[in-house]
């Protein structure tokens, strides 16, 4: 790499990490970057991404080529843009101000065959945060070189996550507000900074599996050394906090998946002992048993915590099956409803960020379901379903490409360094999760979910670089 190169991209990956810094510190301690003012702001700053994209592009040397190599990457952003502009020049329904109400009505299409949508704003909004927020990922990849760099966004996350999870335990235990009482939540279901107890057990997954894999990345370099003098401790003991803040939140879903992680992190940890002492053909068990001890002991610290939550879960779950209110059958309702206007425009949709309006289409009225948030039915309570009715099944498959593209990037022999398998095991779980909830309406998780994304294949991306050369 030429000098010239070299020093006309420092500054620029040094810019990705502060940019990225701030995002990400921003959306998760600040209402969970899910309050309308926070979600404009963030699109600002996003919007910076954007300038750093072409920056990227436009650098000379080797890393400029590297850069531009690339930019068949955003080939679906693109072809999404262009399905998102072409439905703002087509709107199938136009607003009615009565008083300071906003009614839709809808109207004639000029184009019935063409993408259109519900709301102009609403939809040009939300591309514009989305959009935003990919590209500003995007550029971790294009331009962070550092491995270091990389660690770091990921230490960044994971103690973010931690410093919130603390947080939240406290506010729980003690009974304290939102913020500690210095504001209301407009959702009383609330965990930590997040309005909303589920979004915080989504934020929360991709925080504990990036740690995860932080403890065992440092558990193999530290192997021949003394481990608990190295970052490993603390990494264990930061798994441990996270991972107690699911059932102290409430949140049913993120508790079982948790416990699913917890469960995987443990089984590698074992397996790993396992091979490592009888490689030195030492006995295994007084060590594994010692281990499983620990978890036991530990998982009844956290229940114990827990219990007052977890029991008052339980009675509202229980009455609500006693008062043929279970919320499966609601969601099952829910779920047919959103499915019946998502055929009704089955190749495009209704437009990205619409579907609280559509749905008023397929129910007038809101049922009395057992949540008070789930009356308003803002969502569809499944990610996935709700952007088959939004951008139909073509923006579907563009916005899947968005990902499966930077995720086929990864060198096959990377995939299971522990720095790349286990923040994706937590990218996973969150798109499965969104098979059940609605985690990626909220900013801090549609932020960190691309961020790690992207992270990881730049990381997987640069170690395989380095062991090549190593080899050679």
């Amino acid at each position: 790499m030429s000098k010239t190169s070299a020093s006309t991209s420092a500054p620029l990956e040094k810019a990705v990490f502060i940019h990225s810094t701030v995002l990400l510190l921003c959306s998760a301690w600040i209402y969970g970057g899910n309050i309308w003012w926070m979600r404009i702001a963030l699109s600002l700053w996003t919007s910076l991404g954007a300038g750093l994209t072409l920056l990227a592009f436009c650098q000379r040397g080797s890393r400029g080529e590297a850069a531009r190599r690339k930019i068949w990457w955003l080939t679906p952003l693109a072809l999404f843009s262009g399905l998102i502009l072409l439905s703002v020049f087509n709107p199938s329904f136009r607003t009615v101000h009565i008083d300071d109400a906003v009614s839709y009505v809808k109207t004639t299409v000029q184009k019935p065959h063409w993408p259109s949508t519900i709301s102009t704003e609403l939809t040009l909004r939300a591309w514009w945060f989305g959009a935003g927020v990919y590209l500003s990922a995007f550029n971790i990849v294009c331009l962070i070189q550092s491995r270091s760099i990389l660690r770091k966004i990921m230490v960044l996350i994971s103690v973010s996550t931690l410093l919130l999870a603390v947080m939240g335990t406290l506010q729980k235990l003690s009974g304290v507000g939102f913020y500690f009482g210095a504001t209301e939540s407009p959702n009383p279901r609330f965990f930590a900074t997040f309005i909303y107890y589920n979004h915080w057990g989504a934020f929360m997954l991709l925080g504990l599996t990036t740690a995860i894999g932080l403890l065992f990345y440092h558990a193999r370099r530290y192997e021949s050394r003394d481990l608990w003098h190295s970052p490993f401790s603390a990494a264990l003991v930061g798994v441990l906090l996270i991972a107690t803040s699911a059932p102290v939140s409430a949140s049913r879903a993120s508790t079982v998946i948790t416990a699913l992680v917890l469960a995987i992190g443990l089984t590698h940890a074992l397996s790993r002992i396992v091979n490592l002492r009888r490689a030195r053909r030492q006995n295994p068990w007084p060590l594994l048993l010692t281990i499983i001890t620990l978890a036991v002991i530990t998982s009844s610290a956290i229940s114990w915590l827990s219990y007052q939550t977890l029991t008052q879960r339980f009675n509202e779950t229980q009455l609500a099956i006693d008062q043929n209110q279970s919320v499966f059958g609601g969601r099952a309702e829910l779920y047919r409803d959103t499915w019946s206007l998502a055929k009704e425009k089955p190749v495009f949709g209704w437009g990205l960020d619409t579907y609280s309006i559509g749905f008023q289409m397929i129910r007038p009225y809101t049922v009395n379901l057992r949540d008070r948030s789930e009356n308003i039915f803002a969502t569809a309570h499944n990610d996935w379903l709700q952007s088959l009715a939004e951008n139909g099944f073509a923006g579907t498959i563009l916005l899947m490409a968005m990902g499966l593209i930077p995720l086929i990037m990864i060198p096959t022999r990377q995939f299971f360094h522990p720095l790349v398998i286990y923040p994706l095991l937590g990218c996973a779980l969150l798109l499965l999760y969104a098979l059940v909830e609605f985690p990626f309406a909220n900013g801090a998780v549609m932020i960190t979910f691309w961020t790690l994304l992207f992270t990881t294949v730049a990381y997987a991306r640069l170690t395989d670089t380095a062991s090549r050369t190593h080899h050679e």
